[in-house]
């Protein structure tokens, strides 16, 4: 457990690190379509990047340190079981705490968005169901939600079709066309695991504002 730690720390500052770059030098640019392939290539770097060992000749204080707060994380995978019983004394005493206040995180967000999963489900198969073009199920609700589109569902109320459904259908379908329900799965499986990395969260507002700037165009 201290080595998939160790690798979620690392994950967590090339995400921080490449996320800051991105928002000093392409956040700003009207690009969408390339600044949405910049956000998922973060992800995917990010995730790869830990991977990867930099021998250096000579380590600087800073590198030193980091070594030294890896070899304490994975302390607890390399102790042999005749060792169980010294463990508490050579490995400090917040190291288990900070793994289980970590493990407790991953299972809220995990439930958080399983519940949100399942109630979603519910509304996909809680309507009248329409097939409209290329495949894409429209599902009229008459209770009043806000229309979106998960995958190849677009999901609308009675009223909104009524009132307003040529441009919320465009809207929505164009969210369909363009996989904008992908990008979102992959941004909250990394949130699960980077709940307590604030360039997680960001980083999936940024592509929900990318989406929208999409279909609006």
């Amino acid at each position: 457990m201290g080595t998939f730690f160790v690798y979620i720390l690392k994950t967590s500052i090339c995400l921080t690190g490449f996320y800051l770059f991105y928002r000093l030098l392409l956040s700003k640019e009207t690009f969408h379509r390339f600044n949405r392939v910049a956000l998922l290539g973060i992800l995917l770097l990010s995730l790869l990047i830990p991977f990867c060992e930099i021998t250096v000749p000579k380590e600087s204080e800073v590198q030193q340190t980091l070594v030294t707060i890896e070899q304490i994380l994975t302390l607890a995978d390399h102790v042999p079981q005749t060792e169980v019983q010294a463990l508490p004394s050579s490995m400090p005493l917040w190291l288990p705490v900070l793994l289980c206040i970590y493990l407790l995180g991953i299972l809220f967000f995990l439930g958080r968005n399983l519940y949100s999963l399942f109630h979603m489900l519910r509304l996909l198969h809680g309507g009248r169901q329409e097939k409209l073009e290329k495949g894409i199920t429209l599902i009229i609700h008459d209770k009043n939600i806000a229309p979106f589109s998960w995958m190849k569902y677009v999901v609308i109320s009675e009223k909104d079709l009524q009132e307003n459904s040529k441009e919320i259908l465009i809207h929505e379908m164009a969210h369909v066309h363009n996989r904008h329900s992908i990008d979102l799965l992959i941004s909250d499986i990394c949130i699960i695991f980077q709940w307590f990395t604030p360039a997680s969260w960001l980083l999936k507002q940024e592509l929900q504002n990318i989406h929208e700037y999409e279909a609006d165009e």
